[in-house]
């Protein structure tokens, strides 16, 4: 019996998967009208540990595959939760450990996405269709007067039917390179064009900054790519009228851009903050409040309170509740994890995440050249870029199950197309 379901769960894996990816805008939706109507969203909590549970039994009974790691993460985290039941007073220890299977939800579905990705083949139609969903359920609500500001108060935004904007926000931008790419690949143009002028609308009306640095990199890419080729091939007049096309669409943007939320967002900020002029953010203060919306800040006070903490603490994590209080994280995932997780924790965490990272953007840059040159492949490998910022500057990646999910299948594909096929 059990050897009949271990080949139903194998056999099926992509299929279970795929699921998984396009039921995220459902789940998120869900989450935020539970929010919105003060009720608990444990049961989507509840269902993606499911998924969890299965991707750690597909590894570990299925395929017996990095079950030494498995282990370490289990005895690291046995050690987390030993640890801050010990050293605190507060009762909290059930918070602790909700937030601790956000945490290692990343790494495990990565091991298991790159298991799926290497042995069978995996449309990435999926990812596309989940994107445009994500972008649907933001749209469409907002057109019938149904969706949610991004901003509880002062700020400017919609956000659809959704609850958090910078949550939404990584994944649509870590999802658009992949798309733009699947599009042109496939030279669906007019889908292209349409596809741009709803992600465009859609960032801007957000109000969020973190989505705009994808669109900057992916545009200037494959801005490059097209110079470079029109050059190659001696295409001067079309090379002048791409440059004039720009030129007007850069005067347009300065009439459309202040109708925005994202630059009324600005502006409001720089208003409460008095900055009135560039030289007024060499203020280390304002320069945090203002681009890092006060994470330096808070990151400040994360390490004082790690500095003070026992040598178990350092080492296994300070944990989320000090004193009886939630500690006001920085959001910024890698210290995030170093400072509530512990220097062991952050090792174990993410050794195989950045292994998997430096593997893949070694092969890149072996031969840059000629990947440079293939679309699909720089694509995907700004997207894992975008992760990378985000998960550094603006957070909501790593530690967020809803997001890991997309990071982790965006690095497997990567993985995949520069190093696994490599060494098969």
């Amino acid at each position: 019996m059990i050897k009949k379901i271990n080949v139903f769960l194998d056999k099926n894996s992509v299929i279970i998967f795929n699921i998984f990816l396009l039921i995220q805008p459902f789940l998120d939706v869900c989450v935020s009208l539970f929010n919105h109507h003060g009720a608990s969203p444990i049961l989507i909590f509840i269902i993606r540990v499911l998924f969890l549970f299965y991707t750690i039994y597909y590894l570990v009974f299925i395929k017996n595959r990095n079950i030494k790691y498995l282990i370490l993460l289990f005895l690291y985290s046995v050690m987390f939760i030993l640890v801050n039941y010990f050293s605190k007073d507060n009762g909290n220890i059930f918070f602790e450990a909700e937030s601790l299977v956000k945490v290692v939800y990343f790494p495990i579905v990565l091991l298991f996405i790159l298991d799926v990705v290497k042995s069978k083949k995996v449309n990435i139609k999926s990812l596309i269709i989940t994107s445009c969903l994500y972008l649907f359920l933001i749209i469409v609500p907002d057109m019938l007067n149904v969706g949610f500001d991004s901003y509880l108060y002062d700020k400017e935004g919609i956000i659809g039917l959704f609850y958090s904007a910078n949550a939404v926000g990584n994944i649509i931008s870590i999802l658009m390179p992949v798309v733009v790419s699947y599009l042109l690949k496939n030279k669906r143009k007019i889908y292209l064009v349409l596809f741009l002028i709803i992600y465009f609308y859609t960032l801007l009306m957000m109000g969020t900054k973190a989505p705009l640095l994808t669109a900057l990199i992916l545009v200037l890419y494959y801005f490059i790519m097209l110079i470079i080729k029109l050059i190659k091939n001696k295409k001067y007049t079309y090379l002048a009228l791409l440059l004039l096309l720009v030129f007007l669409m850069l005067i347009l943007s300065i009439k459309i851009l202040p109708l925005t939320s994202f630059y009324k967002n600005m502006v409001i900020h720089a208003k409460n903050m008095e900055i009135k002029s560039i030289s007024d953010l060499l203020s280390l203060e304002k320069f945090d409040d203002y681009i890092f919306s006060g994470r330096l800040s808070f990151l400040s006070n994360s390490f004082k309170v790690y500095n003070n903490s026992s040598v178990f603490q350092k080492l296994f994590g300070i944990g989320y509740v000090v004193n009886g209080k939630l500690l006001k994280t920085s959001e910024m995932d890698y210290f995030v994890v170093l400072i509530h997780h512990g220097i062991v924790g952050f090792i174990i965490l993410y050794y195989k995440y950045f292994k998997i990272i430096f593997l893949t953007f070694k092969n890149y840059f072996k031969a840059l050249k000629k990947n440079f040159n293939n679309y699909e492949i720089t694509s995907v490998i700004i997207a894992v870029i975008t992760s990378i910022l985000n998960a550094m500057l603006a957070g909501h990646c790593l530690d967020v199950p809803s997001v890991c999910v997309f990071v982790a299948t965006i690095i497997g594909y990567a993985y995949v197309m520069l190093v696994s096929k490599k060494e098969s």
